[in-house]
């Protein structure tokens, strides 16, 4: 909570210089582009006696590691090991790793094993603490993925994401849009934001120890944008005439760079701590008379954003924050939602493809562009997974608006919202030291 109001004290000095200144975006469906990859044969053995909250965690931990479509779960059960030689004894010949999982008195213990040479290769204990079995589960499959695919993985993130809800006002229905929080596959989706507005684009911080969401408000003269800690407690941080949003957070959650259309366009801003005054310092970035928008972070020098200064239409650019220079990532046809993983050091972006807007990865050392998607509908608001083996975005196509989900490796694309709901503006947070509030559930 201290980090909470200290953040708060920080983002009111910048409203201060901005005043100064003013004075001077659950149902499964697999995509035809899934490719036929040999699973994993994988062993999970519960030892000892199992509970219902045991088969609970199991079963979650079977679905989080069957998720991806890399491999297969084959579950055993066993009263006790007397040698890790049983192993063998109690799978086919085609598992080849195991875990085996136990629990004393809500602590789990889960150790890995090569069953072709019976070596332990892993093994870790975890309390539940206050903690959810979900969340106990995730923990396991976030410390055994890494052993089993030499990848990180990100089963304890969360996606927060916009739905549009009607309601009935002076007898008339009419649309609001609320602020819904999922785990990493849209399970456990719980209601966030519930204000009588339109809350949309919400955008995580980068601040591990201090879980935040970022997200703009429809008011009557103006869209705001507002913070919230994990437990709903919200404050307006920039309130200007026009637009207020997209706020994007450098890797260290240092520096914050947002979009405000205060002056009659939309322009550009940065906010960071100045390290001779440690004072915090706020700049205009872009000076142009177009639409600047979408910005994301590529390192702590520079940032990737869209705008339609040069052609009239939104293209991809490239901003050094010191000297202020842009260069063009893309040059044709009708380019945004920029997005970047740190992981991988790429960037996706939606380019207008026919009739819908597809995903493309851009690799700022090779400069080289690929298109990811196909097929009918528009994929927009691209959202990386911290561990960049995940794509979230929107998938809207005719009155539907659904998030859908890409996994990079096997190229498959699940659907994490239903048909009945209108959602969008998708985004991935990191996963966090903290687990509290709406993170604990």
């Amino acid at each position: 909570m201290n980090k909470f109001n200290n953040l708060l004290g920080l983002l009111i000095i910048l409203l201060s210089f901005l005043v100064l200144a003013e004075q001077e975006s659950s149902d499964l469906q697999l995509s035809v582009q899934a490719q036929k990859t040999k699973k994993i044969k994988i062993g999970l053995v519960s030892l000892g006696t199992v509970d219902s909250e045991f088969k609970q965690l199991l079963a979650r931990l079977k679905k989080d590691l069957e998720w991806s479509n890399q491999s297969i779960v084959e579950q055993k059960h066993l009263d006790t090991l007397k040698h890790e030689r049983e192993l063998k004894d109690l799978f086919e010949p085609n598992v080849l790793i195991a875990i085996i999982i136990s629990n004393d008195h809500k602590v789990y213990s889960w150790h890995l094993y090569d069953v072709s040479s019976i070596k332990m290769l892993a093994g870790k204990k975890i309390k539940q603490d206050t903690n959810t079995l979900d969340y106990v589960a995730h923990t396991i499959a976030d410390q055994v993925w890494p052993e089993l695919f030499a990848t990180q993985s990100s089963f304890r993130s969360k996606i927060a994401y916009s739905k549009q809800i009607w309601r009935k006002k002076f007898g008339k229905d009419k649309p609001y849009k609320q602020i819904w929080i999922t785990d990493f596959d849209g399970s456990n989706p719980q209601l966030f934001v519930d204000t009588p507005t339109v809350s949309f684009a919400p955008r995580w911080n980068n601040d591990v120890a201090c879980p935040l969401l970022f997200y703009s408000e429809n008011t009557v003269s103006n869209v705001q944008l507002v913070m919230s800690n994990m437990f709903g407690k919200r404050k307006v941080i920039c309130s200007f005439d026009g637009l207020n949003m997209q706020p994007t957070f450098s890797q260290d959650g240092k520096k914050i760079v947002f979009c405000l259309s205060k002056d009659g366009t939309s322009q550009l801003y940065l906010s960071y701590i100045n390290h001779v005054s440690g004072q915090r310092h706020f700049d205009r970035l872009t000076f142009n008379t177009g639409d600047n928008i979408a910005p994301c972070f590529v390192d702590d020098t520079h940032i990737a954003f869209v705008s339609d200064y040069k052609t009239g239409k939104p293209q991809i650019y490239l901003l050094d924050l010191k000297t202020k220079s842009i260069e063009s990532i893309t040059d044709g046809g009708y380019c945004a939602c920029p997005a970047y993983s740190f992981v991988r050091k790429q960037l996706v972006y939606s380019k207008m493809m026919g009739a819908g807007m597809q995903l493309f990865l851009y690799d700022l050392k090779t400069e080289k562009h690929t298109q990811i998607t196909d097929g009918p509908g528009s994929k927009e608001e691209g959202s990386w997974s911290s561990c960049g083996n995940y794509i979230i975005f929107g998938l809207n196509k005719g009155l539907e608006s659904r998030v859908a989900q890409l996994h990079i490796p096997t190229k498959t694309i699940k659907f994490l919202t239903a048909e009945k709901d209108n959602c969008t503006y998708p985004s991935c947070s990191p996963i966090y030291d903290e687990i509290l509030g709406i993170l604990h559930k």
